[in-house]
């Protein structure tokens, strides 16, 4: 799940659930074959987002840069609760150009209805040459067809540490998933604790859960399962899926595994966490969380002014070293018409050519071809160079591309409840498969 959404998503949650039911009307067409309408094309185009802070001002610098070289003059809108936003814009005629989706499922809801034009074979595969494997079938609807393509991305596929207090205790960054277990135990039968995990984040509580579950997915079933589990062909209760969940069950319920105990997770804050890990003594040594944890909001002040120094991170590690995918986070360029500017401004937001300023402010390009050395510091560097473009394969957040009524709500309640001992797994995983929607609903 992108952070950035946690706020109100329990609202979105409900009211986004009628995209696929095709409720929605607009004015809005697209001629659904990629190419752009006759004519010189609009000279306003509109960019709604929803993200802020240092990353929107660096997006306006690199768009606005492309925009006048090419004569086009563009309005930027920034949407509070942009799920809500696009779609009641949609209801009512009117749309915005160029949209950036950071839920893959809410896009998908609206192409089904023709609301959103699609990728053309060319630019599809001009973009897939450098993109991270994998990043096209986050913007793939169940057609086929390519409507979204990715911007900026974040990475969630990471376990930070503090340096100096890793060093003291003769520990080594795990590189598969049993060294991690292998390391977890060390660390508690030094009279320590390995983890802090933090799931609390009002009233979307649950979601950094599905954060770790996802990734042992990806590692433990596979990309290709992965796909097939986010479509609801696996079931959460299935021998491929349940796995993931048995290994969390190690980490997060083993006495003296997690600060404050396993009960504690839900009622901790998932921005501030793992502050614990800076503390002397530290409270725990391994904490779980993508990379907006080392901005502001996140990590102490302190630790962020010396980052590359004080803040350790790896991988979350495979199942077997070397083959190494990655999760992420992010948002998916997209055309709401088929105008001929529009479809040059959406093109450029997802190119390689795009992100310069965005890098500079430390948000990550998804071309692995992009200079690694436009990142603010070391540590960017260290996670653009060895965990994103190193990558095997590259997954979108799995919740994201969930149907809204389990992957912004039984996939964050249920195992919520299973957390705070209110009810066991098995139980759990039932009530997820069972909120699922039937296929063809």
């Amino acid at each position: 799940m992108n952070p950035r959404r946690a706020a109100g998503t329990a609202f979105v949650a409900v009211t986004v659930a009628g995209l696929a039911s095709g409720c929605l009307s607009s004015n809005t067409t697209s001629s659904g074959n990629g190419s752009a309408a006759a004519g010189p094309g609009k000279s306003t185009i509109e960019v709604m987002y929803g993200f802020g802070n240092e990353q929107e001002t660096a997006f306006q610098k690199d768009v606005k840069k492309f925009a006048a070289a090419n004569g086009i003059t563009i309005k930027f809108t920034k949407a509070a609760s942009f799920d809500t936003e696009i779609r009641t814009r949609v209801a009512g005629g009117n749309a915005p150009d160029v949209a950036l989706f950071p839920q893959p499922g809410v896009m998908c809801g609206l192409a089904k209805q023709n609301k959103i034009q699609p990728y053309d074979d060319a630019t599809v595969a001009t973009d897939k040459a450098t993109l991270v494997p994998g990043f096209v079938g986050a913007g793939t609807c169940p057609d086929g067809k390519v409507y979204g393509l990715p911007a900026a991305v974040s990475v969630k596929s990471l376990v930070w540490y503090d340096q100096a207090a890793f060093k003291a205790g003769g520990y080594t960054v795990p590189t598969t998933l049993d060294e991690m277990l292998t390391l977890t135990d060390k660390i508690r039968s030094d009279g320590k604790v390995p983890w802090c995990i933090a799931a609390e984040s009002g009233q979307a509580t649950g979601w950094p859960i599905t954060d770790w579950i996802e990734d042992l997915v990806l590692r433990l079933a596979g990309p290709d399962n992965y796909d097939k589990w986010v479509k609801g062909e696996l079931k959460f209760d299935s021998p491929e899926i349940k796995p993931a969940f048995d290994y969390f069950q190690k980490i997060a319920f083993t006495d003296g595994n997690v600060l404050g105990g396993t009960k504690a997770i839900v009622s901790t804050n998932f921005q501030t966490g793992g502050n614990s890990l800076f503390k002397s003594p530290p409270g725990c040594y391994l904490f779980k969380q993508a990379t907006f944890i080392a901005g502001k909001g996140g990590f102490p002040d302190a630790v962020i002014a010396k980052l590359d120094t004080t803040a350790g991170v790896t991988a979350f590690p495979p199942k077997v070293a070397g083959n190494n995918p990655v999760e992420t986070g992010g948002d998916l360029s997209a055309a709401m018409n088929n105008d001929a500017n529009t479809l040059k401004v959406r093109n450029f937001i997802a190119s390689k050519e795009n992100g310069i300023e965005a890098a500079k402010a430390g948000y990550f390009s998804p071309h692995k071809g992009f200079d690694v050395t436009l990142y603010p510091s070391q540590t960017l560097q260290k996670i653009a160079k060895d965990v994103l473009y190193a990558a095997s394969a590259a997954r979108f957040d799995g919740s994201d591309l969930m149907p809204p009524k389990v992957g912004a709500g039984t996939f964050w309640t249920q195992p919520t409840a299973w957390i705070s001992g209110q009810q066991d797994l098995t139980t759990s995983l039932d009530n997820i498969d069972k909120s699922f929607p039937k296929s063809g609903s």
